[in-house]
């Protein structure tokens, strides 16, 4: 295989829809370059980079889903299926987790005990407060028995904690996320992380006090980051 691959190569070895990878490379998230207007990517790096963000590749195999299905995936639907919860108490991570846990909307027979173990593995790892005030903490990779569709559960906090953000600012706001594949939750964090960077939106969040005012600023945000 060259060194080189163009878009379509790319897309088919991770597993997804050209629009998609073509997405990324024009907001930064994807290591690409372009020669003469056309966009190429270096194979070694995008394998690191796939490697580091835990995708597994397809080595050969075609997109897994059409394009059309994969740009459905919408981050409002995801906290629509996960709830908006207000006064979630807790005054550490620990707990704030356990609770958080407690309020996802999950099978019955689904082992809630250990989705909680491995969310706190994740902190241990690394801290996933992300700055200005939210977390968004996950599993370090999917679960067996997640639900195909994404969840997003949000939970405003009754007390800030202290998440050991990179910016040092006690948390006030939790997204858990919940993906069966890593390429969705890839999806969805990129569209949480595009809503996000907007300074309205972090302002919003702040004096947040309705599930259906915070999903209809996400649809409005959603429609830029699917147009972007």
């Amino acid at each position: 295989m060259s060194d080189k691959l163009g878009l379509e190569e790319a897309a088919r070895l991770l597993g997804l829809s050209e629009a998609t990878v073509a997405r990324w490379v024009r907001q930064g998230r994807i290591p690409a370059l372009r020669e003469r207007g056309r966009c190429f990517f270096v194979e070694k790096h995008l394998r690191s980079w796939a490697k580091k963000h835990h995708i597994p590749l397809k080595e050969g195999r075609p997109p897994a889903s059409d394009p059309a299905e994969e740009e459905r995936v919408r981050l409002s639907e995801a906290i629509r299926r996960g709830g908006v919860f207000f006064g979630v108490k807790g005054r550490t991570v620990e707990a704030v987790l356990a609770e958080t846990v407690k309020l996802v909307p999950l099978p019955e027979n689904f082992d809630k005990d250990s989705l909680l173990e491995h969310l706190l593995q994740r902190e241990e790892l690394a801290s996933t407060g992300i700055g200005e005030g939210v977390a968004i903490p996950h599993p370090r990779a999917p679960l067996e028995g997640l639900p195909g569709k994404a969840i997003v559960t949000a939970c405003f906090l009754e007390h800030e904690v202290d998440f050991k953000a990179i910016d040092k600012k006690p948390v006030f706001l939790v997204c858990l996320i919940l993906c069966a594949t890593t390429q969705l939750h890839l999806k969805i964090l990129s569209q949480l992380s595009f809503c996000l960077r907007s300074t309205a939106f972090l302002s919003f969040l702040k004096d947040c006090r309705s599930a259906d005012e915070l999903i209809k600023r996400v649809e409005v945000l959603e429609d830029k980051f699917q147009t972007g």
